[in-house]
């Protein structure tokens, strides 16, 4: 009886180390889709279900990952996306819940096999963000190295490289990079007082997918938007956000009833997200971010309340996992 309960042990153990790059879908990188993966759909508040913000990108062999809050390289694993395939990150902004897990972005991707700098891609900052980072897991990095050998952990895929996004204007658009078949390009949004913020459009054999960052009700996103087939946009219920501060106030909490209400100055509401995306002419519009959380379920009413009238397209209410595959069209 325990030869056979150790067996199965030791069954149980070998999955679990067999590595991520066996673990991993390889059609993500060579069936010729575009496939979209949702790898954090949560907020700052806290969520047991939710990773913070992160989109994953896949196509033409690329694997770009948009934003990575915290939390979400586990959904980047758990959902068998070619870790050793990460090619960028684009990160919209440098709010902690967009930025929290780039340590580990870096440091995993090269476990898993990336044996180049990775890039990372961001608006005016995004050096300094990742010299941050790169200075605090600079012993980790030291450690491993002895540990594994440099022959099965090159130094350089330890490393990530800045590349600083500008715009000429507030309202044109700049090619972030385009490869493989796969064109990124970066627009601005508005989520003052954060300057610039950045939201990012990916197209590839006539498909499109449009990440809006952290954003309140933005013509430029509209614009640069148009005739793409997912836009993938914040949202806060701003009436439901606006009572309870109220209710804080009224507690005694005035210091946090002003922080809830300051955040509605900078983020769209459900209603105005679909009126960007029926201006856009999109044919599904996801919802992410979600400010309060889902939780319970029956909040996905407040979120879904008014959107009808004003876009006719579908409306996905986004969780961790969620996934997008779209054919090419040319």
């Amino acid at each position: 009886m325990m030869k056979i309960l150790l067996s199965v042990l030791l069954a149980v153990l070998t999955m679990s180390l067999v590595s991520a790059q066996q673990q991993a879908d390889p059609a993500l990188l060579s069936d010729g889709q575009l496939h979209v993966v949702m790898c954090g759909t949560g907020s700052p508040l806290a969520d047991a279900t939710r990773a913070s913000a992160c989109v994953a990108v896949a196509a033409g062999g690329e694997v770009v990952l948009i934003d990575v809050g915290p939390g979400s390289w586990r959904q980047v694993a758990v959902n068998r996306i070619p870790a050793q395939a990460v090619s960028a990150v684009l990160l919209t902004h440098f709010h902690s819940d967009h930025i929290g897990d780039l340590g580990e972005t870096v440091t995993q991707s090269w476990l898993a096999g990336r044996a180049k700098p990775l890039e990372v891609y961001g608006p005016p900052g995004v050096e300094k963000v990742l010299a941050g980072f790169a200075q605090a897991y600079s012993q980790d990095v030291e450690y491993r190295i002895a540990h594994h050998t440099e022959a099965m952990l090159p130094r350089a895929g330890s490393t990530a490289v800045a590349r600083e996004v500008k715009l000429k204007s507030d309202t044109e658009a700049a090619v972030v990079f385009e490869r493989n078949g796969l064109k990124v390009t970066a627009f601005k949004v508005e989520h003052d007082p954060v300057k610039p913020a950045y939201g990012y459009r990916l197209d590839y054999k006539g498909r499109g997918v449009v990440v809006s960052g952290d954003t309140a009700k933005s013509a430029n996103l509209a614009k640069h938007a148009a005739g793409a087939d997912l836009l993938i946009h914040d949202v806060l219920a701003k009436d439901v956000m606006g009572m309870a501060a109220g209710n804080i106030e009224r507690a005694g909490d005035k210091r946090r009833a002003r922080l809830v209400r300051d955040i509605l100055t900078y983020h769209a509401a459900p209603v105005e997200a679909a009126e960007i995306a029926n201006e856009a002419k999109i044919e599904t519009l996801v919802f992410t971010h979600m400010v309060p959380p889902l939780n319970p379920p029956v909040t996905e009413q407040m979120f879904l309340r008014g959107v009808a009238d004003v876009f006719k397209g579908k409306v996905v209410l986004a969780k961790d996992g969620l996934r997008f595959d779209l054919p090419a069209r040319n």
